[in-house]
């Protein structure tokens, strides 16, 4: 047992109600000191994704747009499975349009097809278009505006090459690109990829200006770190929220492009093809009649799908990239 002081042996004396002197040191071991507990800070245990798991958890709205997404995605693949979306020729003056009925929940289309199969299979197409729009739109913006922010000397280039790529309005240089290569599935994405990275890449830059030179920048920078590793481990994890919140508004405009080309008659999904269609090519159908005057469910449930999903996009990234900020997680 250690060795007290007479001021000790009071102190502890009046604390427990016993006399020090007559205590039994062998009823005592010597541990010693510990230094690592006393450096030891008693607080609990923090995970950063597991901070950002539960508050999306306890977000009501997330949980809703989730559930929304995953009952889209699983009736996209599901519902138009096997299936042919339109008729062959000699069907199509047979059938024509019907209202929604317990045979068919969304009706009928122009040219007496199952609508519910048919808006399904138009789902399928323009998300996975979009998810692959976005997923480009993302690499490139991050990659090249994470080396515009970072490296001053590569300004003049980056804002040359943007104002050279944007002196043409985004829909005519999609319509260039598809003039000059031809109709079809990868035309419409290069001509779409050519621009939409600028803004990611000008909001990583902006965001990368502002905390370059921060504390713990400046000392990974005197340490010896690679600036590829200062870019990836020390800013992009900073700027995470911001990269989520744009990237959100991606998807919608990915979307609304699908839409607008088809409407315009330069859609990339292939007439020939009674599989496949798109949400665009269905409205793009729908507005060339008359037909939707009469039964509006033809225009009015594309829409409303198309509105619903750029809706659920738009709150579940705006929740995630809130929940993606430490400042919120305590």
């Amino acid at each position: 047992m250690a060795k007290l002081n007479e001021e000790q042996i009071y102190k502890f004396d009046e604390a427990n109600g016993v006399n020090y002197e007559k205590l039994n040191p062998d009823l005592f071991d010597v541990v010693g000191e510990k230094k690592s507990e006393n450096e030891h800070l008693a607080s609990k245990p923090y995970s950063y994704w597991k901070a950002v798991g539960k508050l999306l958890l306890k977000s009501k709205t997330f949980i809703i747009c989730l559930v929304l997404l995953i009952t889209f995605i699983v009736l996209m693949f599901v519902v138009p499975h096997g299936k042919v979306v339109y008729p062959t020729s000699d069907q199509l003056t047979i059938h024509g349009p019907s209202t929604p009925s317990w045979d068919h929940v969304f009706g009928t289309g122009l040219y007496g097809q199952d609508y519910w199969v048919e808006i399904w299979a138009g789902m399928q197409t323009t998300l996975l278009f979009a998810f692959l729009i976005t997923i480009i739109q993302l690499i490139i913006g991050i990659t090249l505006g994470s080396i515009w922010g970072y490296f001053r000397k590569s300004d003049i280039f980056f804002v040359q090459l943007t104002n050279f790529l944007q002196i043409v309005p985004s829909l005519i240089m999609i319509l260039f690109i598809i003039f000059l290569l031809g109709p079809g599935y990868w035309p419409v994405v290069l001509g779409i990829t050519l621009q939409s990275w600028i803004t990611m890449a000008a909001t990583i830059r902006i965001q990368i200006m502002l905390v370059k030179n921060t504390d713990y920048n400046t000392a990974s920078e005197t340490l010896g770190s690679s600036s590829g590793k200062i870019i990836t481990k020390n800013i992009l994890p900073r700027i995470l929220p911001v990269i989520v919140q744009t990237g959100t508004f991606a998807i919608p405009t990915a979307i609304s492009l699908d839409a607008t080309l088809s409407f315009l008659g330069f859609g990339y999904v292939n007439a020939a093809d009674r599989t496949k269609t798109s949400l665009g090519t269905i409205i793009n159908n729908v507005m060339a009649g008359s037909e939707w005057q009469e039964y509006p469910y033809l225009i009015i449930i594309p829409v409303v799908l198309i509105t619903a999903v750029s809706v659920i996009f738009f709150l579940a990234g705006k929740v995630f990239a809130d929940s993606l900020d430490p400042k919120n997680h305590r």
